[in-house]
């Protein structure tokens, strides 16, 4: 069975300056055990996505709608606020972009992962306190007992992450959502950090959503990619697929502007043009006209392009290759 199913998601913000349009119909599905990238520029929507498939967008000003967005056959959308609640930290998990506003400044880091295991489990205290020191031995934080009772303040950008992914599997999530885990911190204690997630999903049998702007983070640890713009995937493929053979201009532009390890360094980077539209005001048409570079004049501005399936299951919207 299918970890997670999402079918026609979209969530809406009502603001002042309009009805804003983040996520725009967008379906995928994650196995057990797979790891799906999410890229694309800010704003394309990727955050607002994994805040929809927790229930964390306030509404109002959001609202969420879909199809379904069905956990093991489970519509999440189907479920009241207590029944999501025993669902977050228990079987859907999220770790968060930045680890500083994420853990709570007054709390110990041992009791920050205490609690989540208190809230899903009837263990007794000494129990609690030993899985909580099995977890950060196997997050490699040095000196368990006493980052136990350290403040988030005390420990370097890293180790909070680690301790962000210690919260997420501390209750052995089905599936875990990622978003921008390594963002803020240097390439060595990055591909730590991504080392680490990769075995405890592996132990684990986890399925990953891994939201990113890294495509060399894609490369690395994912098996499927989905590229997002202006609230919609306008690609999606394997890892390999997408990298070796990219079907949309804005992929193409992604993969282009990434700096090549032989290129002449007094050559400017390539870049894409433009900026992203506003998604309170999206233009007729495809979103991404106005800064691709193989637009069809007769036809991009005048309706948006539908998906089209390859037969090696990559997917594309673009009028290059479908109507």
């Amino acid at each position: 069975m299918t970890l997670l199913e999402v079918n026609s998601l979209q969530t809406e913000f009502k603001t002042p300056g309009g009805l804003v349009r983040a996520v725009r119909g967008i379906s995928f599905q994650v196995e057990r055990g797979e790891t799906v990238g999410v890229v694309g520029e800010s704003g394309s929507g990727k955050s607002v996505t994994a805040l929809s498939l927790m229930r964390l967008i306030p509404t109002p000003p959001g609202c969420i709608k879909a199809d379904s967005i069905l956990l093991e056959g489970r519509d999440l959308l189907s479920l009241s606020s207590r029944e999501m609640q025993r669902v977050r930290g228990s079987q859907i998990a999220m770790v968060f972009q930045d680890p500083f506003t994420s853990l709570n400044p007054t709390m110990k880091l041992g009791e920050q992962v205490a609690e989540t295991i208190r809230v899903h489990n009837s263990v007794s205290a000494t129990e609690v306190k030993e899985r909580v020191l099995k977890l950060f031995e196997a997050m490699r934080l040095p000196s368990p007992e006493i980052r136990y009772h350290q403040y988030p303040h005390e420990i370097s950008g890293g180790q909070r992450q680690r301790v962000m992914i210690a919260i997420a599997f501390a209750c052995n999530p089905k599936l875990l959502i990622a978003d921008e885990p390594t963002t803020a911190l240097d390439v060595t204690v990055q591909a730590q950090v991504l080392s680490l997630m990769k075995r405890l999903q592996t132990e684990h049998n986890t399925g990953t959503l891994l939201i990113t702007h890294d495509l060399g983070v894609v490369a690395e640890v994912c098996d499927r990619a989905l590229v997002m713009y202006a609230g919609q995937i306008v690609e999606s493929g394997t890892v390999q697929q997408i990298f070796q053979s990219p079907k949309h201009p804005y992929t193409q532009g992604l993969l282009a502007s990434l700096p090549q390890i032989h290129a002449d360094s007094r050559q400017r980077l390539v870049s894409i043009s433009g900026q992203p539209p506003d998604l309170a005001r999206l233009p007729k048409g495809c979103a991404f006209y106005e800064r691709c570079p193989r637009r069809l004049m007769d036809i991009c501005t005048q309706k948006e392009p539908q998906e089209t399936v390859f037969e090696d299951g990559q997917t594309a919207r673009c009028f290059l290759h479908g109507s």
